[in-house]
């Protein structure tokens, strides 16, 4: 039955479209009661979104090519190794080339070149699954300081290991000391996981880059004049945030905002000519002076909710002409939402239909 209505909407269409007289398909299209064009006026009003509840995710996951040690910007990572058998009296790690050939230019940088860090060790008595292993409920029997130097002539991340490590099977916890750093690394183990975790004191109302947080937001839609008509496209605007709590750790590279409903992620794309040409709006720390996030599938609803998050940087901004597409490598950055949402905007395109209008 359905194929059967659209092979007729198709003929009827096609009949219409055939016909000299030009009027034929917008009476057909008034008779079906469809919409013939989506006007480029909107209508815009100011909101208040209220319900700012943050939630993240602080559970260990596995990781393979790259992985990142340190914190910044209110985000701190954790490692832990799965080892069956002690390495040797100094550790080599890799740094993660990608990374530091993206934003260094193969360079590591002085402030990753020797850094403390606390090591610490718990000796195992069987392998155990992924998803026990990753809750790491027993707790580690020793620790000890260490550092982690940087070997230039041989391109690696050094880590020196204390004394009664154990020589088999084990579970290594490593945490930097230092503060305002992270270090990329390529682990090469078969078992390695990352924890991550957002201890920000400075700003409550952050959504922080690099980890998995989430920022839910919510609107009561009763007070939206005409929201009884077709909304054909919905846009939420946000002044850029100026306040001192934002910072970026990889400076000049924009961060985007994605933004889900309920259903999923909203249409999202970034097109890299467009990007050069326009800039894009749902960039923070962009040059832009406003977010403009698409939330026409959220306001199908009763009422306006949907969830934020902090992307990846995607984009080289130090290119005039070529924007070099890059492997995901997380910038630790925070955006402080909570000094701009008592001042968003929402715009509403409505459905045109003609004489029905």
């Amino acid at each position: 039955m359905p194929r059967l209505l659209l092979i007729s909407l198709l003929c009827a269409i096609f009949i219409a479209c055939s016909s000299d007289d030009s009027d034929a398909l917008k009476e057909w299209f008034d008779g079906q009661g469809l919409a013939v064009s989506y006007g480029k006026q909107f209508e815009e009003f100011e909101i208040s979104l209220k319900g700012a509840d943050f939630g993240s995710d602080t559970s260990a996951y596995m990781v393979g090519s790259y992985a990142a040690l340190g914190n910044v910007n209110g985000v701190e990572h954790t490692l832990y190794f799965g080892l069956d058998s002690l390495p040797s009296s100094i550790w080599k790690l890799r740094p993660d080339t990608v990374f530091y050939n993206s934003f260094y230019k193969g360079v590591v940088p002085d402030e990753h070149k020797e850094l403390e860090a606390t090591i610490y060790w718990l000796e195992e008595n069987e392998v155990e699954h992924d998803t026990t292993w990753l809750k790491f409920e027993k707790p580690f029997e020793n620790s000890a300081q260490t550092s982690i130097k940087w070997e230039a002539n041989d391109s690696l991340f050094q880590v020196s290991l204390p004394d009664g490590l154990p020589k088999l099977k084990s579970t290594v916890k490593l945490k930097l000391n230092s503060n305002n750093t992270v270090l990329r690394i390529a682990p090469g183990l078969l078992r390695v996981a990352q924890k991550t975790k957002v201890d920000d004191n400075e700003c409550k109302q952050c959504l922080h880059a690099g980890a998995r947080e989430s920022l839910f937001v919510l609107y009561e839609t009763g007070d939206i004049k005409n929201i009884d008509k077709t909304v054909v496209f919905a846009q939420l605007i946000l002044p850029k945030s100026d306040d001192s709590a934002n910072k970026n750790e990889l400076e000049n590279f924009p961060i985007p905002v994605y933004m889900y409903d309920e259903k999923g992620l909203e249409d999202y794309r970034i097109d890299s000519v467009y990007v050069r040409e326009y800039g894009h709006p749902n960039f923070i720390f962009g040059k832009n002076d406003s977010l403009k996030l698409q939330v026409t599938g959220s306001l199908r609803s009763d009422t306006l909710g949907f969830t934020l998050r902090l992307g990846n940087p995607i984009l080289q901004p130090d290119s005039l002409y070529f924007y070099t597409y890059i492997a995901a490598r997380p910038a630790y950055s925070r955006y402080n939402f909570g000094s701009i949402l008592e001042k968003a905007k929402l715009r509403l395109w409505y459905a045109n239909y003609g004489d029905k209008k």
